[in-house]
């Protein structure tokens, strides 16, 4: 449900206020399909609004009845009840410290035995100004400022520290042997300061944010010499009488802080001591629990190492500390299968466990609590599979109904383990920054997150801090690794802010994670906790829908946000993740970042936005995509909109499946291309796009695109970046060589309705512009998209978490902040409104300008597409519909070619071939601009104008000249070349060249060996030469071939449908030794950075490159190797002069060499001098 306006309510507390507004609802967003319909309307707060009552009415309401299907639709949706009228809610939302009123309900109501629908009605909001005479703390709380809660400097920042800890609540004795491995000397003089393990309170509150704030100061007792303090351990109870404890899922341990100074620490006598922890919730209860197993990769919740199989039973020995007779038996246990299971006590059964699964589960558990009044000594608990199974044991407890006797301060009592000592630290002083970083505790990757801070800084005037994960937790979490702690500390910057511009903005994420932080299970425990950070996991810690890691709950930052992320806590940071463990891996993705955002492949390329739809599920993701592909093309008519949908194509059935391999050919040609963002919907999982296997996990580790998208996929488990398993959206961007710059996807099963709503809110902000006229970053996008799902009621489930970002959350996509306007066609001026009338055959010369750009200068591409055609699909076997999804697509090109802009001004002509749709519908041109110094770009469309009809056509029957070769101008015919080999054809035709497709046989055409299995349609690899529409290449990599003798025929086609063909007989060898024809660099002498330009005869084949540079000596600097393909014979690598070493080069002269080799051949090699002159 849309929100349908915004009305401004200033509330001031001396007074009460009201607004009201009409609403008209249309049929749209009353619509009930597979979820309920929402109204939601969000009215800004102002003031002291948390001083105020709210309320609001629904008035002079009008009905509609409900269709047959929106009742029927209804009743499968829920069995609830509706009511005479709807009941609005009301909820206070805070975005980024500004609140708003939102009042949401249903509009389906039940009246007089009919179902309607309230379509129109006035809705009255009234504010009413609360008694705060009967809490007289509540005005002293409105006046503290938020930032005072936070210290100015931390403990940590002077003096010596060590860092113990405890693995579990009690009482602790600090030894002569402790502190002197801490380094200290003076026991009487030694402080302890800290909170402990127990989990932070997840919803953010004024109280815990001012206790817990840096570390306290832990007070001790001395009795018969011995230093005593209480410590508190990872488990914790709510209360005396809690059957489930609550476990730290970040640690296993509770720490704390040891440190020495001159005056003395903080004691109590041994009264004091003990009535300040006894009796606490800890002394009513007993807990057997071990956390060793998952049954699925993701939640919080960890389970009993042993299996207990059908017929099996296990044993667990609760010694009755509290000498209680009564108390209550909790035991809790889990399966992957409906099981059953019976508990015994002391031999004696007392109830049974009944485990069901539901969909989508992997695993599941069932609980009891049983009243005890018999208890013994030591209490034997039996759980005893009696069928399904394996279960496994998550824990058994007991709340006594007296406390464990106080402990026996005089007896023999443990000390905490020493850790380390650390280094002085105060992010307590930390400045405002607008992004931070966080690194693993290890900091292997500081160099690499460095490298991005200052390009921010340089490029963008960021503020930018790095911190690492283990000095947060010493501030923010007393040393105990907890999530919260990065949560915290940017709570603390944000509360400190005075002003918007103040407050952080970005989080990033600068490492990868495992759903399991404490790395208990197998397939964690081989890991280094110090080379991750930790991740948000969800509590259902089974199911594949229900179960979430979200990134964003460290984005959660204003007061009273943590606990209701699904319907009310909205975003106030954009927050991103790099999945790197290793430096070459950071490196990687940074020198992606780095190089997308200075934009030195800036073209074309980066005006399309490439839309794929699955199918399957009665049309439902290519109907989902096609509209988000649409609106897309609405609301931003400028870029090219592709579309490509599975059941389009001919689908190829084999003993193993289903295949698309057109489908897939013409996803791998656009991102070798490259485009500003690829779109997907449909089915997916962790290695494959589609069942169909349209795109697999090893595509994305090997492509080798230099021009790199954004990859959006609105599809099932493409990223679980928290999992152990390469993941398609990880390898996108972890692949050195290509893939993507970044990924928004899913890392759980999703539900295509929430899917279309989220992508489509997520493109709508991504080619948007804020306030100032700025393009949205990928991560504030993100943030936004994720805050409408809440403000309009559209997803107010789990589905929305499910989707995380991984890349640089303050990177912008490039897009173009100028506008392409067309002047005139054929000398007819547009703004007179005339349409013109493009015919088959005619010359068509285009002038236009950049608007606000009349120093622009630079390179103009235009896309010329025919008219729209109505697609009908084919119903393929694995389509699972009853009836063929039709869809308007323009599937023609006319033309796409490039010219100059000079001054703002540019012109260029085309020929319209005969092959056109005679339907006299509009066609649309597409243009797209960027300067020569890259830095402004401009886009803009015409589309004022119809394809049909014959022009005058001139007497042509010579087809166009050809000139072919494979790899490299100087391949002979019957030549030697490698297993894939690269085509090349150079086009010439003086009244054009028909590259449109529109007509029967009269694509650019391919035919290896006289085989249809070999036959490729090359039109979309057509490119013109700059300036001209006569003539242009085709370049074309051919899929691997055996080896021995092949051959091909090329036909083209000019304009007038005249053909010509050209022919090539070749040898295939495996393993042929590719040749360098010259190696060179962009820049010699060099300073802080070059290019190695290697020039090859195996253009577009995938070649092994390794590049070494030596100082004169002969002593190896800096090595480097890689695998990619380059369009034609040029591979690039960039170098920042930096050795392996870390060091910058002197100035002086070097050698370098580079080594190609491909599918396994000897390797080429060739050698020059660099010049490296003030590299500081």
């Amino acid at each position: 449900m849309h929100r349908i306006a915004s009305l401004l309510l200033v509330l001031c507390l001396s007074l009460s206020a009201s607004a009201q507004r009409f609403f008209n609802l249309t049929s749209d967003e009353v619509k009930v399909d597979s979820v309920m319909p929402q109204f939601a309307y969000s009215l800004p707060l102002e003031g002291n609004y948390q001083d105020s009552v709210y309320t609001a009415t629904i008035l002079y309401p009008e009905f509609v009845d409900m269709t047959t299907m929106d009742v029927l639709n209804y009743r499968r949706i829920t069995q609830d009840s509706l009511p005479v009228l709807p009941e609005p809610n009301i909820d206070i939302i805070l975005d980024r410290k500004r609140a708003a009123l939102q009042v949401h309900f249903c509009p389906l109501v039940h009246r007089g035995g009919r179902y309607q629908i309230l379509v129109s009605f006035m809705l009255r909001v009234d504010a009413k100004v609360k008694d705060t005479t009967l809490n007289p703390a509540y005005a002293h709380t409105r006046a503290t400022s938020t930032g005072s809660r936070y210290a100015d400097h931390s403990v940590l920042a002077s003096g010596k520290w060590a860092k113990i800890r405890v693995p579990s609540t009690g009482v602790y004795q600090l030894t002569d042997a402790l502190i002197k491995q801490a380094g200290f000397s003076d026991l009487s003089k030694v402080k302890v300061y800290g909170y402990g393990g127990n989990l932070q309170n997840e919803r953010l509150t004024a109280d815990d944010l001012i206790k817990y704030d840096d570390l306290k100061e832990v007070s001790t007792t001395t009795i018969n010499g011995k230093r005593l303090f209480f410590a508190r351990g990872p488990v914790s109870w709510s209360s005396n009488t809690a059957s489930r404890r609550t476990r730290n899922p970040y640690s296993d341990y509770g720490y704390y802080f040891l440190t020495q100074g001159n005056d003395n620490p903080e004691t109590i006598d041994s009264t004091a001591f003990l009535a300040s922890f006894h009796p606490s919730t800890d002394d009513y209860h007993s807990l057997f629990e071990v956390d060793a197993y998952s049954w699925y990769p993701g939640g919080r919740n960890l389970f009993d190492s042993e299996a207990i199989s059908a017929g099996k039973s296990k044993r667990v020995i609760l010694v009755n500390r509290s000498g209680s007779t009564k108390g209550q038996l909790s035991v809790n246990v889990t399966a992957g299968q409906n099981s059953q299971a019976a508990v015994l006590l002391n031999g004696k059964e007392i109830g049974n466990l009944y485990i069901t699964l539901k969909d989508y589960d992997k695993g599941n558990e069932a609980s009891a609590t049983y009243p005890i009044s018999s208890l013994q000594a030591a209490d034997t608990i039996t759980i005893r599979t009696v069928s399904g199974g394996p279960i496994r044991l998550d824990y058994v407890s007991m709340a006594w109904e007296k406390p464990v006797p106080a402990p026996d301060l005089r007896g023999s009592i443990a000390a905490p383990e020493y850790i380390y000592n650390i280094t002085n630290q105060d992010h307590h002083a930390d400045q405002t920054a607008d992004m931070v970083i966080i690194i693993p505790t290890s900091q292997k990757l500081l160099k690499q997150a460095q490298r991005l801070a200052d390009f921010h800084k340089q490029r963008d005037g960021m503020r930018v801090s790095i911190v690492p994960a283990d000095e947060l937790y010493n501030e923010f979490s007393s040393g105990t690794p907890d999530a919260n702690a990065y949560r915290r500390y940017m709570k603390m910057l944000y509360d400190r802010a005075e002003t918007s511009a103040d407050m952080p903005k970005y989080l990033l994420l600068f490492g990868d994670c495992v759903w399991d932080n404490r790395m208990n299970t197998s397939e964690c425990d081989r890991l280094d906790a110090d080379d991750y950070l930790l991740c948000f996991e969800s509590e259902d810690s089974f199911n594949e829908i229900t179960c979430f890691v979200d990134d964003g709950f460290f984005g959660l930052l204003d007061d009273g946000e943590g606990a209701r992320p699904l319907d009310s806590d909205k975003l106030d940071l954009a927050v991103g993740r790099f999945p790197v463990t290793t430096e070459e891996d950071a490196k990687a993705m940074v020198d992606k970042t780095i190089s997308y955002a200075t934009n030195g492949n800036a073209g074309a390329w980066q005006n399309v936005v490439f839309f794929m739809g699955d199918d399957g599920n009665g049309n439902i993701h290519m109907k989902d995509i096609n509209s988000a592909a649409e609106d897309v093309a609405t609301r931003y008519p400028g870029y090219e909109v592709r579309k490509v949908m599975w059941d389009a194509y001919s689908e190829e059935t084999t003993s193993t499946g289903n295949t698309y391999p057109e489908v897939a050919a013409i996803i791998k040609q656009r991102q070798a291309a490259g485009a500003l963002i690829m779109d997907y919907g449909g089915h997916g999982r962790e290695d494959q796009i589609s069942h169909e296997a349209v795109l697999r996990l090893s595509d994305f580790e090997s492509f080798s695109n230099k021009n790199l998208p954004l990859w959006i996929t609105a599809s099932c488990d493409i990223m679980p970046f928290d999992g152990v398993v390469p993941t398609i959206g990880e390898a996108a961007v972890l692949n050195p060589n290509g893939g993507a710059l970044a990924f928004f996807g899913t890392t759980r099963t999703v539900y295509s309705n929430y899917n279309k709503l989220i992508n489509m809110a997520y493109l709508q902000y991504l080619l948007s512009r804020d306030t100032q006229g700025r393009p949205i970053t990928i991560g504030e996008a993100q943030r936004l998209a994720k805050n409408q799902m809440i403000d309009k009621r559209q997803d107010l489930t789990t589905n929305k978490l499910q989707y995380s970002l991984l890349g640089d959350p303050a990177l912008t996509l490039n897009v173009p902040t100028l506008r392409v306007v067309v002047d005139s066609i054929n000398g007819q001026a547009t703004s007179r409104g005339t349409q013109a009338a493009l015919h088959a055959g005619d010359i068509v010369h285009v002038a236009g300008h950049i608007e606000n750009g009349g120093d622009f200068n630079g390179v103009l591409t235009a896309t010329v597409h025919d008219a729209k055609q109505l697609i009908t699909c084919r119903m393929n076997a694995s389509a699972e519909t009853d009836w063929p999804l039709t869809y308007y697509d323009r599937i023609n090109t006319l033309f796409n070619g490039s010219d100059s802009v000079r001054q703002g001004r540019f012109r260029f002509s085309f020929a319209m071939p005969m092959d056109i749709n005679y339907a006299d519908a509009t066609g649309l041109i597409n243009l797209y601009a960027v300067s020569t110094d890259r830095a402004r770009l401009a886009n803009g469309s015409y589309g004022n104008f119809t394809v049909g009809g014959t022009g005058a056509i001139g007497v042509d029957s010579i087809g166009p000249k050809l000139y072919c070769y494979l790899n490299t101008p100087e391949f002979e015919n019957g030549g030697r070349v490698n297993t894939t080999p690269y085509f090349v054809a150079q086009i010439k035709d003086e009244g054009g060249i028909n590259v449109a497709g529109n007509g029967i046989g009269h694509d650019l055409q391919l035919i290896v060996d006289g085989d249809p299995n070999m036959t490729y349609a090359l039109n979309d690899y057509f490119q013109y030469d700059f300036g001209t529409y006569t003539q242009g290449m085709v370049r074309f990599s051919i899929p691997q071939l055996e080896p021995g003798q092949h051959s091909l025929l090329f036909r083209a086609w000019d304009v007038r449908n005249n053909s010509s063909t050209s022919k090539l007989d070749f040898i295939v060898v495996k393993g042929l030794q590719p040749t360098i024809y010259d190696v060179g660099v962009s820049q010699n002498p060099a300073s802080t950075a070059t290019t190695f330009i290697v020039n090859h005869d195996f253009g577009g084949s995938p070649i092994n490159v390794i590049i070494d540079v030596f100082d004169t000596s002969g002593r190896l600097l800096w090595t480097h190797s890689e695998q990619g393909a380059s369009t034609g014979g040029a591979y690039t690598v960039d170098w920042n002069l930096t050795g392996d070493t870390g060091a910058k080069l002197q100035t002086g002269i070097y050698l370098y060499r580079v080594r190609i080799a491909c599918d396994g051949s000897a390797t080429s090699s060739r050698a020059k001098k660099l010049v490296v002159i003030s590299n500081n």
